[in-house]
């Protein structure tokens, strides 16, 4: 009886305990969770910007290969632990993620499309003829657009041709603003412009004075708007908020801190104020005039203002006092090396992911391989993302700070987990 029995219980802990087979479901926006591999894994890939589904897209976990169907989902069986995922398809950037752990994995790739979708957006500011400076003085404003939430993205950095969005000693400030599409705000920063007397530009100062705003503009591509008004926020409706920069890595001598108010989960009034005489304290109008909204510090140090060197980056959010800090820095990583096939770098302390990404000679992303285990000190280009065999090619690898476990996470309910992204560039020889 008792091998019978003992038998039993095998089965019974086989059937209820030792597979993890669980429902394929899409973690919002991508994310790992429902518990360790243990049999199965279900792999969504959807699309980073639209977050649909991607069919066609070919999946590999080891020597298994397949092809996702019209939900974007691929099922592996037999699998078991932490994996390496690839994902490759037409029209994205390929992606890797290395040492994942849960049963439902969802991967959101790039899209390489051209220019992303604009708009022109014209109009005035309400009662700019009663913005009054001093005796030689001049009054301008500066528009800008709200961004979305995904750093770096280039629908984030649409340049307005010929400054059409500065007004400088107009009588009526008539603005042209090239944007995003989709929920946008327009922000004015109204200024008094100091020139010393003298022609010399250099010399002149700038002083904020005043904010207009239009919230809640819907921006459809290639579909312009006019006649639109900014209104001047009253000035009770403004403060000041102090910032404190800490202690960035040593080796990063430029730093620049811009304050910005958080709309909802995926829309930032960023306030870059850097034309101002260095400071630590802004005039900025308070977060309640544009609804329920918050707070956010971005400082970034780098080692050249270009941008082409070592960088880091805090981002601080959903902050409801006006004192901000930037806190703890991530470094850099170090010890960077590339080649076409593998990358190598020491793991940074304080970096929950570390990210390795291959660039084209026209700065055009190739590959992402992101690493979900905080030790591992070397990835390997998997071969169904195989990069060329020529060209100039050159990589960043990143450390990404985070609170946030990664085996189960969503990229967009745990956005505001994000605190701060350290890269270092290298050349591939």
């Amino acid at each position: 009886m008792i091998p019978v029995m003992r038998a039993l219980l095998v089965a019974a802990l086989v059937a209820v305990g030792c597979n993890n087979d669980v429902d394929p479901r899409v973690i919002p926006g991508g994310g790992v969770g429902d518990g360790e591999i243990d049999g199965e894994v279900n792999v969504h890939v959807i699309d980073s910007q639209t977050k649909e589904p991607v069919a066609g897209a070919t999946v590999a976990i080891g020597e298994s290969e397949k092809k996702t169907d019209a939900k974007g989902l691929v099922v592996f069986a037999d699998v078991e632990g932490a994996q390496t995922i690839a994902v490759l398809a037409d029209g994205y950037r390929a992606g890797v993620w290395v040492k994942v752990n849960g049963a439902n994995v969802t991967m959101p790739i790039e899209p390489l499309t051209g220019a992303p979708e604009s708009a022109t957006l014209q109009g005035t500011i309400a009662g700019w003829s009663n913005v009054s400076v001093a005796q030689g003085h001049v009054k301008a404003a500066f528009i800008l657009y709200s961004q979305t939430d995904q750093l770096g993205e280039d629908a984030n950095n649409l340049p307005t041709p010929a400054n059409g969005n500065l007004c400088f000693g107009m009588t009526e400030c008539a603005w042209t603003v090239v944007t995003r599409t989709g929920s946008v705000t327009l922000t004015a920063v109204i200024v008094d412009r100091d020139s010393k007397g003298t022609l010399d530009p250099m010399d002149d100062t700038n002083a904020i004075i005043g904010y207009a705003f239009k919230q809640n503009i819907t921006v459809t591509g290639g579909v312009n708007q006019s006649g639109l008004v900014l209104d001047q926020v009253e000035a009770g409706n403004l403060e000041t908020v102090t910032i404190d920069e800490g202690t960035p890595p040593a080796s990063l001598t430029e730093v620049t801190s811009i304050p910005g108010i958080e709309i909802g989960e995926d829309e930032v009034v960023q306030l870059p104020l850097s034309f101002l005489a260095e400071s630590t304290s802004y005039l900025v109008p308070k977060p309640s005039v544009f609804g329920d909204a918050t707070y956010r510090l971005t400082s970034i140090a780098q080692t050249s203002s270009g941008g082409d060197g070592a960088r880091s980056i805090v981002l601080r959010q959903r902050l409801s006092d006006p004192a901000l800090a930037a806190g703890e820095w991530l470094v850099p990583p170090v010890d960077v090396v590339a080649t076409r096939t593998t990358a190598s770098f020491s793991p940074v302390s304080g970096a929950v992911v570390h990210t390795v990404v291959w660039q084209d000679e026209m700065g055009g992303d190739l590959l992402e391989i992101t690493v979900f285990d905080s030790k591992t000190k070397e990835v390997e280009v998997p071969n169904l993302v195989a990069l060329p065999p020529s060209g100039t090619l050159s990589a960043q690898v990143s450390a990404v700070g985070a609170d946030l476990d990664v085996n189960d996470f969503s990229l967009e309910d745990d956005s505001s987990q994000l605190w701060g992204v350290a890269s270092q560039p290298t050349d591939i020889p």
